[in-house]
């Protein structure tokens, strides 16, 4: 066992992990990571949009930023199935990919404190510390835990079990083409601007983001697409999710075992459904991937000595486009909260238990107002893709939500927080 004082223990070293740990390490404590992956997670998930909050955490965290964190892009445009601009909007924002800012946070954070291997089994909380018990074998001891180990949360089963994933009712096709690969009448069409198509009840995306060695000169990026399409949870989700090797996984597959007759029906949907050369671009990749579209939502996110942060707090649908950066902002407020803590190094002329005590409860009030905010409104956005309803109130939900000026307004928006929940805004001075 570690026997370690003013120590936290990180679950999960995906983004809101090591925002967390990059964070707390510059007020002064010990920090660890502890992983379940046993191979590195730079490699893992596509395009990301980039908010303020982001940036602000990397500020707070000291991190030096790269002259370009990503692709400028100018707006937005919509096209049909025939390949007509429908509408187009002006809106500059830099588009990242998740692989990007991982390794950029991951080479900030030291090697000797960052553990592979590690599965959650068990927690023990103490009168002054707290053990994380992993399936390994192996026990860590610290004085606070934090669960940021994402949607299917070891830490948030253990503290709240109640608090289920729920798939929400479809899923999305991704792929990362090579810019060599990509028709030329897509960047003909686009440009430097992200790409939607409507096709009924579906959701077309798609968006210029680093290429490999997170190169952005253009010509060696990789253009990032995503799909969105409707799979009833009875039937088709259990055969899409059914590998080649005959087992199921329903938290996601692994792209080399999707089964290739599920591959080929959905290029062939393409091109019958979405604008040609948005058509082209899916055939054109090598290994898409699929991803069940799941939401979660937790009623506490402070357990005495446990905190749960990201994902593993609140999941929201990918519409808002906010899941990394509302990872950044949780780790950046938590970590606010902390320069109250006794053993902060903050410089804090005064600080208590109690005192702390009272910044961790408003911190997590806040987040829960957040957090809650944010999973409503990609619900919201992703109305019309989960099905039809007879409901007329859902079905004007359904309506707006697929006007394409309110698509282009809103999804992945550069400024989420127009569309949040007024009250929730205010409280948090975001408004």
């Amino acid at each position: 066992m570690d026997h370690s004082t003013q120590r936290i223990i990180i679950i999960g070293g995906s983004i809101a992990g090591l925002f967390a740990g990059l964070l707390l390490r510059n007020l002064g404590w010990s920090v660890s990571i502890f992983e379940r992956s046993t191979e590195a997670l730079a490699n893992r998930g596509a395009g990301i949009t980039t908010h303020n909050e982001l940036y602000a955490a990397l500020r707070q965290a000291d991190l030096k930023l790269r002259p370009l964190m990503g692709v400028s892009s100018v707006g937005r445009v919509m096209f049909d199935r025939e390949g007509n601009t429908v509408g187009t909007l002006e809106l500059p924002q830099i588009l990242t990919s998740w692989g990007f800012l991982y390794r950029f946070l991951r080479e900030n954070f030291p090697d000797t404190d960052y553990q592979h291997g590690h599965t959650l089994s068990d927690i023990r909380i103490g009168p002054d510390h707290v053990d994380a018990i992993f399936e390994n074998g192996r026990t860590a001891r610290g004085t606070y835990l934090i669960g940021a180990d994402g949607i299917r949360s070891s830490t948030r089963a253990l503290l709240l079990p109640e608090s289920n994933a729920r798939y929400v009712g479809y899923t999305a096709w991704r792929g990362l083409v090579d810019e060599r690969d990509v028709p030329a009448a897509l960047l003909a069409h686009t440009g430097e601007r992200m790409a939607f198509c409507l096709p009924p009840g579906e959701h077309f995306l798609g968006y210029w983001v680093a290429g490999p060695d997170d190169d952005l000169t253009p010509g060696r990026r990789w253009y990032n697409w995503v799909w969105y399409r409707p799979a009833s949870a009875d039937t088709r989700l259990h055969e899409l999710l059914t590998g080649i090797d005959g087992n199921v996984y329903m938290e996601g597959i692994p792209p080399h075992l999707i089964q290739p007759n599920f591959v080929a029906a959905m290029k062939a949907d393409a091109s019958n459904l979405l604008a040609p050369f948005l058509a082209k671009t899916v055939w054109a990749t090598n290994r898409p991937f699929l991803q069940p579209i799941y939401e979660a939502s937790s009623e506490r996110l402070v357990f005495d000595r446990c905190i749960t942060i990201g994902d593993a707090a609140f999941t929201a649908r990918p519409h808002i486009g906010m899941g990394v950066s509302k990872a950044a902002d949780d780790a950046a407020r938590l970590a606010e909260a902390f320069c109250s803590h006794p053993d902060s190094s903050s410089g804090a002329v005064t600080r208590s238990i109690e005192h702390f005590t009272i910044a961790l409860k408003n911190w997590e009030a806040q987040r829960l107002a957040f957090g809650r905010a944010t999973v409503q409104q990609s619900a919201n956005l992703g109305a019309y893709v989960a099905g039809s309803s007879e409901n007329v109130a859902i079905k004007r939900l359904h309506a707006y939500y697929r006007q394409p000026e309110i698509v282009m307004q809103q999804i992945a928006a550069g400024n989420p927080y127009l569309y949040l929940n007024t009250d929730v805004c205010i409280s948090l001075n975001l408004k």
